[in-house]
């Protein structure tokens, strides 16, 4: 059996989350060094960026991203080169781990470039940018800044890392993936 390439690890969730979803999220990002959030809700998505001065998400940027509120909250990520915590509910209530690389295991990773819709730049506000995708109108805000030359040539994507592992027979198999970045980076 091959060395896992990357650590996971348990994070609590205590009532903070549930009573101010950012500011525990702000915490969290702080500690493990994460910039990006990207959550499911029930009523859509929301994506967020975590500056020196807190969170800053998308909702009041894009028509359709609601508020975050822990009450319609499935799943968040958070997430940077350093690692991705994923939080999620389930019929015992929240929680989260958060996974890392673990250096020198170069060759048991890949990363993907996951291109993003978005095919018109409808405007960009407080660092983030609202695209549009087709005659359809879909929209969502992706808190990066990203112009109309740079969505012509696909360069809005998500890199997604995975990792590989082997079985006891041999076999390699993705074993788990995690998000890693917004590009362009600023």
């Amino acid at each position: 059996m091959t060395k896992t390439p990357y650590q996971l690890t348990g994070v609590p969730v205590n009532s903070d989350f549930t009573t101010s979803p950012a500011d525990w999220m702000v915490a969290q990002a702080r500690a493990f060094g994460l910039h990006y959030l990207l959550a499911h809700a029930d009523d859509g998505v929301i994506w967020g960026r975590i500056d020196d001065d807190g969170l800053h998400t998308s909702h009041g940027i894009a028509p359709a991203s609601p508020p975050l509120r822990a009450s319609t909250l499935q799943q968040a990520r958070l997430f940077g080169p350093a690692g991705e915590l994923l939080l999620w509910r389930d019929d015992n209530g929240w929680s989260a781990r958060f996974v890392a690389d673990i250096p020198g295991n170069d060759d048991d990773i890949i990363d993907e470039d996951q291109i993003l819709w978005g095919d018109t730049v409808e405007a960009t506000k407080n660092g983030f940018t609202l695209v549009r995708e087709g005659s359809q109108g879909m929209r969502h805000a992706v808190p990066v800044v990203v112009t109309a030359e740079q969505l012509r040539h696909h360069q809005l994507r998500l890199r997604v890392r995975h990792y590989i592992t082997e079985n006891e027979d041999g076999e390699a198999s993705i074993t788990l993936s995690r998000l890693v970045q917004l590009l362009p980076e600023a």
